[in-house]
């Protein structure tokens, strides 16, 4: 291998765990973020007060549909915060205090609902960071909602999820819950330039 190519090939594999590194570093930090547990059969429903990883705050419980009315996003299962009446459900989520975090979900109107039914309401450490609503289709319409949230003083901070329209057994859905920690850019910055001078270093030994 030449001295060109040895440095470009260093400077590659810098490159390649620069890109590598948030994936790697990210990981979810939320306990059945994707409502599958537990497993009920196929085409029905069940509310409980305590699932893995989420407990009831308010209301008669947790909804976990199986397409009952719409697919889930993904996986076989889903919540309706709507479940007898309005209810809302909570997880505490292990953080740092000052941590960035990505909070990222994906929501969608019950089909064949309206607005006035659908809205859910999204709290992070006791405060309401948004409210989504939307018209109920034939199908299911699931959408992503991103969020940069901090941690708190902790050890955990918690993340609640509300039905919020009106109370009738008929409301929104939510799947595929997720909070990552974001990495510092000094991290990043201190790996570019530890793997940038492994190349320069390479570099001037072939030189020399």
């Amino acid at each position: 291998m030449t001295r060109t190519s040895s440095v470009r090939a260093a400077i590659l594999v810098a490159g390649m765990a620069l890109g590598m590194w948030p994936a790697a570093a990210q990981a979810n930090l939320i306990v059945n973020p994707s409502f599958e547990a537990p497993a009920i059969p196929g085409g029905t429903f069940s509310i409980l007060l305590v699932i893995p990883g989420w407990t009831t705050s308010s209301g008669p419980g947790i909804e976990i549909q199986n397409n009952v009315a719409g697919a889930p996003n993904s996986g076989s299962q889903h919540v309706e915060l709507d479940s007898f009446s309005n209810s809302a459900m909570f997880q505490d989520v292990p953080t740092t205090l000052g941590q960035g975090y990505t909070l990222s979900f994906f929501y969608s109107p019950r089909p064949g609902v309206s607005s006035a039914s659908n809205p859910i309401e999204v709290w992070w450490n006791g405060s309401l960071i948004d409210t989504i609503t939307g018209v109920g289709g034939g199908v299911t319409s699931w959408t992503e909602h991103v969020y940069t949230v901090f941690g708190s003083a902790g050890p955990d901070t918690t993340l609640l999820f509300a039905a919020a329209g009106t109370s009738e057994s008929l409301g929104g859905y939510l799947d595929d819950v997720s909070v990552e920690a974001v990495p510092e850019p000094g991290t990043l910055l201190l790996l570019g330039s530890g793997l940038t001078s492994l190349a320069l270093r390479r570099r001037r030994r072939q030189n020399s």
